[in-house]
């Protein structure tokens, strides 16, 4: 069943356009990567879908419904959350402060305390510090508290931005695995990620990006056995 589709999209920047004509989907329980150089225009899908930009043309429609106009935080009551580019986390506030933001959307606040269990299991770093604050922790832990803090609003889709950005190997391959694990517990996934080999090893399918318009599709398999994909953004020549 596809969960997320655009079609036709283009956004732009005044008269500079970062996204032309773009049309893909995301099916309910897959992992989605979206692969590409800088100023390929993936954050700018990704603040698209998540309704912190508009789009000139184009729709998008998320489990049937058309949200192409929808505010951003009516988009994560009905099931899209994004741990965005950056982290974004509130440096004055302790990680339970932080994951508790949230939940701010949520109509039935009775799965709040299901929601830090399950944030919790996932990362336990982040039960070990539950009342450090956010901007005392490191760069890992940091992308461990958005992702948890994305999660807390029970999303259908989870939106994840260049989630390896910045951090020490071991910190990479860890998140990726809890990635896989988030997805196998039901959550649909679209990761926008320059580490292509790790984002298209997870994916089941992949999408790459340049300069605003997608060049190349197919299965994570597919994409890395691709010549010209190697080259690019595996460093294989």
């Amino acid at each position: 069943m596809t969960l997320l589709e655009l079609k036709n999209v283009s956004v732009s920047y005044g008269r500079i356009e970062a996204i032309h004509d773009m049309s893909f989907a995301v099916d309910e329980g897959e992992i989605v990567s979206l692969i590409g150089a800088n100023g390929a225009g993936k954050s700018t899908t990704m603040k698209t879908i998540s309704g912190l930009l508009n789009p000139r043309s184009g729709s998008i429609t998320f489990d049937g419904e058309d949200i192409t106009k929808m505010k951003a935080h009516i988009r994560v009551v009905k099931g899209i959350s994004q741990a965005p580019e950056g982290r974004g986390v509130f440096p004055g506030m302790t990680v339970l402060e932080n994951l508790d933001m949230g939940t701010f959307g949520l109509k039935d606040r009775s799965g709040v305390k299901a929601g830090f269990d399950r944030v919790f299991s996932l990362f336990p770093r982040l039960a070990e510090r539950k009342s450090q604050v956010g901007g005392t922790m490191s760069g890992g832990e940091q992308q461990m508290l958005a992702i948890g803090r994305a999660l807390m609003a029970q999303p259908r889709l989870l939106l994840l931005d260049e989630p390896s950005m910045g951090l020490a190997p071991q910190f990479i391959r860890q998140i990726f695995s809890i990635i896989t694990e988030i997805n196998q517990q039901g959550t649909t996934i679209l990761l926008v990620e320059q580490n292509a080999n790790q984002a298209l090893t997870r994916a089941n399918r992949g999408f790459v990006l340049e300069t605003g318009s997608i060049t190349h599709s197919g299965t994570g398999k597919e994409l890395l056995a691709n010549p010209a994909i190697k080259e690019a953004y595996l460093g294989v020549g």
